[in-house]
């Protein structure tokens, strides 16, 4: 089996090193339109040479013959790169979108790849990639869901077809992530808040008290650090979410607020650059100072 990824940023290179290890994989492509530019182009082809995956020079020559392409772009650029796509899928060949957009941009994914002659099916990733790389899990929704997660989980992957509709898996991503994202911007204020106040430590045992069983102090670091290196992609798929709750007649009040805070606390945070063995007590102090307000 041949695998085609659009989009090789760092979700498709974490799947590609756990390819590595699938013997029923045969061989896996790309195509990144970042590897035209060349400030991109040869840390993507030594990446791309390193985890094993040939990085085409065109969308065509990285779809031949791959009978699943999986898409993973900017959520901004989905349909587009869908509309790019259409053309250059064969009878039989599925595409599938695995990016973080509402259900409203997969249905118009699927429109676009209509226009060829390929299959569309739409997908969420449930997890971080990393440290699960291939076996993320995956929902998939639409006509041929269930025969493609078949395909995929023959591949080593870990996906469930949950539906038929085109826009129910990114639903349940869309609707989870108001709740999963809306607990990391409730740190973000409360906890700049007590920093300011000089109550950190007791808000902490607080908390700690009220939910029994949670680390708040481990949560508040956990989520500090994934605002200050992710924050950007979260406000967009925030945004997503928005679109989602917005497309459903409701209004996203929570949604929207959640976004400004992330990409507040991202632009605070970001006044230095991100290490991975931060804790809270130094990001607290960075988040309410005045070096990372002068950055907002």
């Amino acid at each position: 089996m041949k695998l085609a990824f659009i989009g090789f940023g760092e979700a498709a290179q974490a799947m590609a090193l756990g390819f590595r290890g699938e013997k029923s994989l045969e061989t896996l492509s790309a195509f990144d339109i970042r590897a035209q530019d060349p400030a991109h182009a040869d840390p993507l082809h030594r990446k791309a040479e390193e985890l094993g995956v040939h990085l085409a020079a065109s969308i065509g020559e990285a779809a031949a013959d791959a009978p699943v392409v999986l898409s993973m772009v900017q959520g901004s650029v989905a349909v587009a790169v869908a509309q790019s796509v259409a053309p250059a899928l064969a009878e039989g060949q599925v595409y599938v979108d695995l990016n973080s957009v509402s259900p409203d941009a997969k249905r118009r994914v699927a429109e676009a790849i209509a226009q060829g002659k390929g299959e569309c099916v739409e997908g969420a990733i449930m997890d971080a990639v990393r440290p699960k790389n291939h076996k993320v899990p995956i929902l998939l929704a639409g006509p041929g869901a269930g025969a493609v997660a078949d395909r995929l989980n023959a591949a080593g992957m870990n996906c469930e077809a949950i539906g038929h509709i085109i826009g129910q898996a990114c639903s349940v991503k869309m609707i989870r992530s108001v709740m999963m994202k809306g607990v990391e911007a409730l740190i973000l204020e409360s906890m700049a808040a007590a920093e300011t106040a000089g109550v950190t430590e007791r808000i902490l045992d607080s908390v700690n008290g009220t939910f029994k069983g949670l680390d708040w102090r481990k949560l508040t670091s956990h989520y500090l650090k994934r605002t200050h290196e992710h924050g950007l992609r979260r406000v967009s798929e925030m945004k997503e979410s928005a679109a989602t709750i917005k497309g459903m007649g409701m209004e996203p009040f929570m949604s929207t607020a959640i976004s400004r805070t992330i990409a507040q606390g991202h632009a605070r945070l970001s006044a230095v650059p991100y290490d991975a063995s931060a804790q809270y007590p130094q990001l607290l102090a960075l988040l309410v100072s005045k070096e990372g307000k002068d950055r907002t």
